[in-house]
């Protein structure tokens, strides 16, 4: 079991066989969490001609770290249940290939399918001005999802876009995508707790369940 106080890197999420996520479905209730098996997998090519592009985009330093990721990796998902066999296979958190970032963020640009969860809240003032951002990782299977600012103020600052947002998400969760990582890689179960991303189990009467995460296990052999 992981030792929260020893710092876990973000690439070491992915260097071990079988962690695993306790998750309840009333984090009030005193019942033991349920053991979920899940599997993150990095991405590890690389894609030139939308990394060239990414660079003609990204000219303030302050989104350099997030060019880096996409210079080494293309992407990642977190959090897909393997076990238990009523378990949802999808993962909590996934960060897009670089090639379909540009159809991703149209989704929720005016006109798209999902701008309502812009337009329907207080992002409207965040989202539709004259600044760019694209939407780069969905959270749950969307529509949730995170995003990132190329210019003004919040260049490089990474903020959760949710349609019924349970916090101030007009404030950024993280300062700078390397911020982002490690708030993840310190306590993933709260940062799945955070954006709302649950784990789904089938109940007996066929119906859908939200567990929530309360405890990220690295269980290294």
């Amino acid at each position: 079991m992981s030792n929260i106080k020893n710092k876990r890197t973000f690439l070491e999420l992915f260097s071990t066989d079988r962690p695993l996520l306790k998750v309840k479905f009333n984090i009030n209730s005193d019942e033991e969490g349920t053991e979920v098996q899940i599997e993150n997998k990095l991405e590890k090519s690389i894609d030139k001609k939308s990394l060239a592009n990414l660079l003609e985009i990204c000219t303030d330093s302050s989104l350099n770290d997030f060019v880096d990721f996409y210079s080494k990796y293309n992407g990642f998902t977190l959090g897909t249940a393997l076990t238990p066999n009523n378990a949802t296979k999808k993962p909590l958190l996934r960060q897009l290939p670089l090639s379909d970032i540009t159809k991703f963020t149209k989704q929720y640009l005016p006109d798209g399918k999902l701008a309502w969860t812009i337009d329907y809240n207080k992002t409207k003032t965040l989202y539709r001005n004259e600044h760019k951002w694209s939407a780069f990782a969905e959270v749950d299977g969307g529509p949730s999802c995170l995003t990132i600012f190329f210019d003004g103020e919040n260049a490089g600052n990474v903020f959760l876009l949710n349609p019924e947002p349970k916090f101030n998400t007009l404030k950024p969760i993280a300062k700078t995508f390397n911020a982002l990582l490690d708030r993840i890689a310190k306590d993933p179960a709260a940062f799945f707790k955070l954006t709302r991303a649950y784990v789904t189990l089938i109940g007996k009467d066929k119906q859908n369940y939200g567990h929530v995460p309360i405890e990220y296990i690295d269980n290294k052999q």
